[in-house]
């Protein structure tokens, strides 16, 4: 096998085409990437000679069919609900996929056909997931060998920013990743775990209300926030017996109270289109009537118009002193909603045909915009109880920062990157017999990939308390 292809050059491909192509020069392979646009890569990765930029529209299945008969191995980096038509293709054409998204029902629906046919389809080798899974499993493996039980595990990530490039925003948070997920959160359904031996569930929009603070070793206190079903992994890690297993997302602290409003308030919903073209007209009509308003201010009034409906009131000090008449505790986050000025809107603000959620969105990406000198942050966080066989529990906990270079050569890009691309290498490298729908648990897996990423400088620090 000599022929690697990568679908997409988006924001998580920049390592993971720098990586392979490095690999590809040293082995003497070729690494094909498809894409309509290569600009950021270009401007921010190297490209070397074996790497062969190649323009498509990978929107038509047709063009990613015709891709896929000269590739070998394929890592899909394209958004998620397309992977399964690639794996479907990946069967037709025989060829193994690499992607970081949680694994679907109807990917793994594909697991007999691919081993059938010889295939491997390794899913969630990202960040979260991805490195999570890896560093997690070596962590059983080491408290196995050492005779102890896991007895309560939670794990937790986020995508963050550094905090000196927040002075004046208390939110201390900029978009480093895709920022519907983000005003989306909650809304995949309800968030499944298990505490000191019950099942909780909670709906999704009462995840924020619920959110909890962990205190960090090393690093400080975060908000964290629980995933939509932990459960899935009691027995994919072996935790059967385990009292806790909890995988949640860190925010920093009041970051949850304070988005918590926005979803109470009808802010983040994404089910209800609140204009249409007459609506809009209408309203500026009659506010308008005998006089010519400009761009600036009749975006004002659109993203007034939207306020409005939304809360029932024209700007942000009467919404506030009405969430405090109501007894809304606005302590530690009334900064944090000021700091908005939703009402204000943004440049191009567009509000037909848009949900409430979307319009949302907008406004944020102007006011949580990363600019090009600021670094982003991921910190993860297991947290492990662990017992021995006099029942005496202790509590590990294995911690990842990882600091973003700047640009587009962010810690989010690399740590979803590198991990995709250190996995076909060890794929590759040590022809690894796994086929089937897989998951990266087995040492086999997390072991050499571990040891890679360790070279790149993502390592855990341990903590025993």
């Amino acid at each position: 096998m000599k022929q690697i292809g990568i679908l997409g050059a988006g924001r998580s491909a920049g390592y993971l085409v720098e990586y392979l192509g490095q690999y590809c020069a040293r082995v003497g392979r070729e690494l094909y990437v498809y894409d309509l646009d290569f600009h950021r890569l270009q401007h921010s990765f190297t490209v070397n000679d074996k790497t062969h930029l190649v323009v498509a529209d990978l929107s038509d299945p047709q063009v990613v069919s015709d891709i896929l008969v000269n590739l070998d191995v394929v890592v899909s980096v394209l958004p998620p609900p397309m992977h399964l038509p690639v794996a479907n293709l990946c069967l037709e054409h025989g060829c193994h996929l690499f992607t970081a998204s949680y694994t679907s029902d109807g990917m793994l629906a594909l697991d007999a056909q691919a081993k059938e046919k010889g295939l491997l389809f390794m899913n969630e080798l990202g960040l979260d997931p991805g490195i999570d899974h890896l560093s997690a499993s070596k962590l059983f493996d080491h408290a196995k060998s050492l005779g102890l039980e896991v007895v309560t595990f939670e794990s937790h990530c986020g995508g963050l920013v550094d905090e000196a490039c927040c002075e004046n925003n208390p939110w201390k948070y900029k978009f480093t990743w895709n920022p519907t997920n983000v005003v989306l959160a909650g809304q995949g359904g309800s968030s499944i775990w298990k505490e000191e031996g019950e099942v909780m569930q909670l709906d999704g929009h009462l995840i924020f209300a619920n959110a909890r603070e962990i205190t960090v070793p090393g690093i400080g206190v975060f908000d964290v926030y629980a995933n939509r079903n932990s459960m899935t992994y009691e027995k994919l890690y072996g935790l059967n017996k385990a009292r806790t297993l909890l995988r949640g997302t860190l925010r920093r602290r009041y970051f949850c109270a304070a988005w918590d409003v926005l979803v109470v308030q009808g802010f983040t919903d994404s089910k209800v289109v609140l204009f249409d073209e007459i609506d809009l007209v209408n309203a500026r009509d009659s506010e308008t009537t005998n006089q010519v308003i400009g761009t600036n201010e009749s975006l004002r009034r659109t993203a007034e118009m939207w306020f409005t409906k939304i809360t029932g009131f024209v700007n942000t000090d009467l919404w506030i002193e009405s969430l405090v008449d109501a007894g809304v505790d606005l302590v530690n986050i009334e900064g944090h909603l000021r700091f908005l000025q939703l009402e204000v809107g943004c440049e191009n603000l567009v509000v037909v045909g848009k949900t409430s959620a979307q319009i949302l969105e907008q406004i944020l990406l102007d006011r949580w915009a990363l600019e090009a000198n600021h670094r982003d942050e991921v910190v993860m966080v297991h947290k492990l109880g662990v017992q021995d066989s006099s029942s005496d529990e202790k509590h590990w906990y294995s911690v990842l920062k990882v600091m973003g270079e700047g640009g587009d050569r962010t810690a989010m890009a690399k740590t979803v990157g590198l991990p995709l691309a250190m996995g076909v290498e060890t794929f590759l490298e040590e022809e690894h017999a796994d086929r089937g729908v897989c998951l990266p648990f087995d040492k086999s897996w997390y072991a050499p990939i571990l040891e890679k990423l360790e070279r790149q400088g993502i390592v855990f620090d341990e903590h025993l308390i």
